[in-house]
């Protein structure tokens, strides 16, 4: 063969496939593209699930910072002054809060629960990382930081956060409520142009909000005052005509300009200094801290009371942002956010941080964007606070004030507190402004603790009314004989009503070759518990005379072992009374909790034909 005529090599080796061959081929080929679809679409869910943030390529996340941009903005304008005064109250530099700010705002953007978090060093913690700074120095506060998100972790997996979901509505708004007050009470030395509650660390200027008051007008600049309050009308009656406007963002960039163009003392920069974001890693620079193992124990133990503040903190701006919005929140997902939050926050040398504030606030329609808002929010925390913060920082006090009382008057979802008032349910309102004294007088999480113990109180007393049915036979029982009359107790403290037939006493009364003589059948309805048992009690005692109490459990759902041990006495008072006890209905399970008892179980064991089993 010439050189003209080769055949190439591949074409040579190449095989002639039959028709079965052919068939098994594209069969395989196309396994092989099923698999690797499968395989990048398993990578893309994977992805998903990491970021939440549905972005595939450049133009959906252009689209998602148009719709965004507003809201990340807005929460950066408007957390600064919290921002600064958490920074400052912990007795360092307000600049670390800076950290928490970028750090909570990047993380809550990619693994938060919800769409309405604002992730910010918090206001709850100042107080205790104030004691550590005097004690063991700043150097302290990152290890601490550390500690704290580690104990969120913890706590997330024994899923005690779920026990939000039982908080009644009224609490929660009690606690925004109160935030109003505190809000307001705490920045309204900036509508005077005074900055008495921010300056101070870690001591009390006034004794009471009276003398206070009394200060700010002797000291203060009334004309500062009503600039705060034209500030503030501008964003209500702004808010009424557009909701759409980013009016946060307008009137801090008027101010920005105003306190450009026209510098004056009474401005932040004048109340914190020189602030800006500075990133460094823990241990990284300034002393180290070498504590021992006592001091290392303590601060574990210490930062408790940081974990325990800082979760509930957060569990109640989700919660009531989950109600008040219709946006539903992973509690699971939120409470591990803030926890890598903490860590991340300790890493970078910063302080402990939560969410801060619910996005209604801010008048920003929920529904309608994610969490890229909060993403842009970190991001415009380096813009305004990194390499802008010797303007923003300008920015005049009445601006600052203005818009805190703005924030402060939508703490409340008014709505929902006038359709209270106009639904006469004036006893809820009572409640919330309840809470909110107390939580202006003694804290927000005190009062959410106090209003939830409370209303776990009233919801036990309502559960204490023993459900019942109570059948008493009018003359002795033979084989195949029928009740003469009956009655039913269906609630405790209702009517006794009589009826004719026997419908279920099959069911509940053994043998009758065996048991023979009157008797009277209780029968628990739902759970007996600790709560109800007493009641139960009661009923079972106010019983007319017969030979044979039955006590039917076929509809009892559940009960504990504070029940079971109430029950085994008034067993034993029963039978010392010359009656006979029989227990119907009965499963398995039933019986081995109750033989936990010491009295039932030699009471079983004794007269287990006394006993009888569902189905029997």
């Amino acid at each position: 063969m010439n050189a003209d005529h080769k055949i190439p090599l591949m074409e040579q080796e190449m095989p002639v496939l039959d028709g079965n061959e052919q068939k098994l081929s594209n069969q395989h080929d196309s396994l092989v593209k099923g698999s690797i679809n499968q395989t990048k679409l398993s990578i893309k869910n994977a992805f998903s699930r990491i970021s939440h943030l549905s972005v595939h390529n450049v133009n959906t996340a252009l689209f998602f910072i148009r719709e965004n941009w507003k809201s990340g903005m807005t929460q950066a304008m408007m957390n600064m002054p919290f921002i600064l005064n958490a920074g400052n109250n912990t007795g360092g530099n307000p600049s670390a809060a800076y950290t928490s700010a970028l750090i909570g705002g990047l993380i809550n953007g990619f693994f938060s629960g919800s769409n309405h978090s604002i992730y910010a060093p918090t206001w709850v913690a100042a107080g205790f990382n104030y004691y550590i700074v005097q004690q063991y120095g700043y150097e302290a506060v990152p290890w601490v930081t550390i500690m704290v998100g580690l104990q969120i972790y913890i706590l997330s997996h024994m899923k005690w956060h779920h026990l939000i979901d039982f908080m009644p509505n009224y609490v929660i708004e009690g606690y925004y409520l109160g935030l109003l007050f505190l809000i307001g009470n705490g920045y309204i030395d900036y509508a005077f142009g005074l900055s008495d509650m921010h300056s101070n660390r870690g001591f009390q200027v006034y004794h009471d909000r009276f003398e206070m008051y009394q200060e700010f007008f002797r000291r203060g600049d009334l004309y500062y005052f009503g600039a705060s309050i034209f500030i503030f009308l501008i964003l209500y009656f702004g808010w009424k005509i557009n909701k759409d406007l980013p009016l946060i963002v307008l009137v801090c960039l008027t101010g920005l300009m105003v306190g450009i163009l026209y510098p004056t003392e009474k401005c932040l920069k004048n109340v914190y200094g020189d602030v800006s974001l500075r990133i460094s890693f823990i241990e990284s620079g300034g002393p180290h801290f070498q504590p021992d193992m006592w001091t290392i124990i303590f601060l574990f133990v210490y930062a408790i009371k940081m974990t325990f503040y800082i979760t509930v903190q957060n569990l109640l701006c989700a919660k009531g942002a989950e109600y008040f919005t219709g946006v539903k929140c992973d509690h699971d997902k939120e409470i591990l956010c803030v926890s890598l939050t903490n860590i991340c926050a300790g890493i970078f040398n910063s302080i402990p941080c939560c969410a801060s504030i619910r996005l209604i606030i801010l008048n920003i329609r929920v529904r309608n964007m994610n969490r890229w808002s909060s993403i842009l929010n970190g991001l415009s925390v380096i813009l305004f606070y990194g390499l802008f913060s010797r303007y923003f920082l300008q920015i005049p006090l009445y601006f600052v004030s203005g818009i805190l009382l703005y924030s402060a008057y939508m703490c409340p979802t008014w709505p929902y507190l006038e359709m209270l008032w106009r639904t006469k349910r004036r006893l809820i309102l009572v409640k919330q402004i309840t809470i909110s004294i107390i939580c202006i007088y003694y804290g927000p999480i005190e009062s959410t603790m106090i209003g939830s113990m409370y209303a776990m109180l009233q919801f036990a007393e309502k559960m204490s009314a023993a459900a019942s049915e109570i059948i008493v036979s009018s003359d002795e029982v033979q084989k195949n004989s029928l009740i003469k009359r009956s009655c039913v107790k269906q609630q405790d403290g209702a009517d006794l009503q009589l009826r004719n037939d026997t419908l279920g006493i099959e069911d509940d009364f053994p043998n009758t070759n065996t048991f023979k003589g009157s008797f009277a059948i209780y029968r628990f309805n739902g759970a007996i518990n600790y709560i109800n048992v007493k009641n139960h009690i009661a009923q079972i005692k106010q019983l007319p005379e017969r030979d044979y109490i039955v006590l039917s459990f076929r509809y009892v759902s559940v009960f504990d072992d504070e029940a079971i041990d109430k029950l085994s006495l008034m067993i034993q008072a029963l039978i010392s009374s010359q009656r006979e006890v029989l227990l119907t209905g009965l499963n398995q399970g039933m019986i081995d909790e109750m033989r936990y008892n010491e009295y039932m179980n030699n009471f079983y064991k004794k007269h287990r034909h006394h006993f009888k089993l569902l189905g029997q």
